[in-house]
């Protein structure tokens, strides 16, 4: 016999721990289905979550205007999130955008000033000088041209969050199943998905918050416009005597213009699960495509790309002082790109809904990109603000 619910949000991660909390909000006959982290990496055979981390950049500051807004309201919330769960999952250190002086009004810094006029919020535009007196151990280009965005930025752990919206989601009533879905079916006016462990739930709408896994484990009638790539990051270990004040050092976006160089992010000391501090190093122009369920699973349990840690290690040893670091460890995980560079959030068929694609942005703004896709699937609903040809469903872009 089928569990029913009138909606069900497959995809435990943060876009669908985040959109089932506020249709619990408002209806908790939801159901939301996806799989725990697995204890170890190495001997899991599953579908693997990006969140499985405990560093992510959250910052307003964006050259996108669209992607600035999704982020301002979805850090306006973090206070609330904290609030209801108890769960500790934001620390506020400032982001700091890094890229050369220019007079072009395209520039990577220029961007950032351009948009904030449309999405306003405090900022500093500091040179070399300001910046070595704030952080003397960060070393960048001598053309290099600074902003500083001390409020509402930081990191997040994009683990923890997930956590606190499930405890939320709970708290609200909703059923949590830690299960994989491997089939949605629609008979009739419903939909009968089927899980791993041979459980059967009906609903009358369903939300596909699958993320990279989303086109590789074929539960929808269609195949979205995505592509998966896999990126790879490096942990530098700093013994805890060479800690210093690295905890308060602003997350950094960094694009230079010099041959060799490549863009990275950075997040500043980080307590990891292992009680060990790490800065953790990723970007670079290298990545590896995933096509197939099986790359994704190979590609978790592997060391990565290879290119990708040499890049991204020497990038981190010119920004920060390489004597600092004990050891170096890499992870994996895969993101997922739309055509449009913004998540697909549709109404694929009748009451079925995808939310997906988070193009290597999402973590910080996933509680509003939640609630964009709650408020569809609920009523129909769109923020006026965000142009919804945008986030549709196209495969012409």
């Amino acid at each position: 016999m089928s569990k029913r619910f009138e909606f069900a949000v497959i995809g435990a991660g943060l876009i669908g721990s985040a959109a089932a909390k506020y249709i619990a909000t408002n209806n908790n006959n939801v159901i939301l289905i996806g799989p725990k982290e697995p204890e170890t990496k190495i001997n899991h055979n599953g579908i693997f979550g990006s969140h499985y981390d405990e560093g992510r950049i959250t910052r307003i500051a964006d050259t996108d205007t669209t992607w600035a807004y999704l982020a301002k309201k979805s850090i306006k919330k973090y206070d609330s999130i904290f609030n209801f769960s108890k769960i500790d999952f934001y620390k506020q250190v400032g982001q700091l955008s890094v890229g050369p002086k220019s007079n072009n009004i395209d520039s990577y810094i220029n961007s950032i000033i351009k948009s904030s006029e449309e999405i306003a919020y405090d900022y500093h535009h500091l040179n070399k000088e300001e910046i070595n007196t704030r952080y003397n151990n960060l070393k960048f280009p001598e053309n290099s041209d600074f902003i500083l965005q001390l409020n509402d930025a930081g990191h997040i752990s994009p683990r923890r969050l997930v956590k606190a919206q499930i405890k939320i989601f709970t708290q609200l009533n909703g059923t949590y199943l830690s299960s994989i879905v491997n089939n949605i079916k629609k008979i009739q006016s419903s939909f009968i998905i089927k899980t791993s462990d041979k459980q059967e739930i009906e609903a009358q709408k369903v939300l596909v918050c699958g993320g990279g896994f989303t086109n590789f484990t074929k539960i929808l009638p269609i195949e979205l416009p995505i592509k998966i790539r896999g990126r790879t990051i490096v942990l530098g270990e700093i013994n805890i005597n060479n800690l210093s004040d690295y905890e308060l050092y602003p997350s950094i976006i960094h694009y230079p213009d010099l041959s060799g160089r490549h863009y990275t992010y950075i997040l500043p000391a980080i307590k990891y699960p292992d009680d060990k501090y790490y800065i953790k190093i990723g970007g670079s122009n290298y990545y590896t495509d995933i096509n197939t369920y099986d790359e994704s699973i190979a590609w978790y349990k592997s060391h990565g790309n290879n290119d990708e840690i040499e890049a991204i290690t020497k990038e981190l040893n010119t920004i920060y002082p390489s004597e600092i670091f004990e050891n170096y460890t890499t992870s994996t995980c895969i993101t997922t790109w739309t055509k449009s560079g913004y998540p697909i959030i549709d109404e694929i068929e009748k009451n079925l809904y995808v939310s997906v694609g988070g193009n290597g942005s999402a973590a910080k703004s996933s509680d509003y990109i939640g609630k964009i896709s709650s408020d569809l699937i609920l009523d129909n609903k769109w923020d006026d603000q965000v142009n919804k040809n945008f986030l549709s469903l196209n495969y012409s872009i």
